[in-house]
């Protein structure tokens, strides 16, 4: 089941893909990151959990009945004293389930959803490749509007504050808010992200993992979460229902 409005995992994601082209147009390990803190912060936004003081806590209220952010309520709720912010930003970005990365499982549900149309290709007849663009139910559309009045000061809307935040955090300011005359609130949305506890998470572990010397080819590029950690597993590994 999902809440019928889209979340903010969701809206990231979908400011995350070229309308035309249908591409990623930022860092796959920020993406993820993103998503993570766009989790948490949807969560912040239901009443269900708390940040305070770098740690991520459940406030002790009732599920939402949306299999995917319940799971990561599970979670964070499966330990009493909460989880320090940072590594659960970290570890939920890393999770891997039978349905794909973190990014992947979310692509998945807008897809689902309308919002995103997935196209399969064959560049020079052999290569593979998936394509998403914007689905017959434009979400995308009055996300990056919402930035936009953020970033025009011209909102005080929590949510689109939020994904605003999120938005400036990963690194899609510029991909968001295009061209030289929207430089002013371009820089107000990436600034943005230093000013919530959430987003300037995000943006810290990107910014950590971009500094980083690059890996050996076929590592992971997250550490993954530890044992028994894995907010999103049981929906696709046999325990959950991911459809409406």
């Amino acid at each position: 089941m999902f809440v019928p409005h889209f979340t903010l995992p969701e809206e990231l994601l979908l400011l995350a893909h070229d309308p035309v082209e249908g591409r990623i147009v930022c860092r796959a390990h920020s993406l993820r990151l993103g998503i993570a803190g766009a989790v948490a912060a949807e969560l912040v936004l239901a009443g269900r959990v708390v940040v305070r003081d770098g740690k991520i806590s459940a406030s002790g209220a009732p599920a939402l009945g949306d299999s995917f952010l319940d799971a990561a309520l599970a979670g964070i709720a499966g330990r009493r004293k909460g989880h320090k912010l940072q590594r659960w930003v970290r570890d939920t970005a890393g999770v891997k389930t039978s349905a794909g990365r973190t990014d992947e499982v979310w692509r998945h549900r807008l897809v689902a959803r309308g919002a995103l149309r997935e196209e399969r290709t064959r560049a020079l007849g052999v290569i593979a490749q998936r394509r998403h663009r914007v689905g017959p139910d434009d979400r995308t559309s009055a996300a990056r509007e919402r930035v936009s009045a953020v970033g025009h000061g011209a909102s005080e809307d929590e949510r689109g504050r939020l994904l605003a935040a999120l938005v400036g955090a990963t690194g899609l300011a510029g991909n968001v808010l295009s061209g030289d005359e929207l430089s002013q609130p371009r820089a107000e949305v990436t600034a943005s992200a230093g000013r919530d506890p959430i987003a300037r998470t995000v943006r810290d572990l990107a910014r950590e993992r971009e500094a980083t010397p690059a890996r050996t080819r076929g590592a992971e590029p997250l550490p993954e979460g530890g044992p028994g950690w894995n907010p999103l597993s049981w929906i696709f590994d046999g325990d959950g229902d991911g459809g409406d």
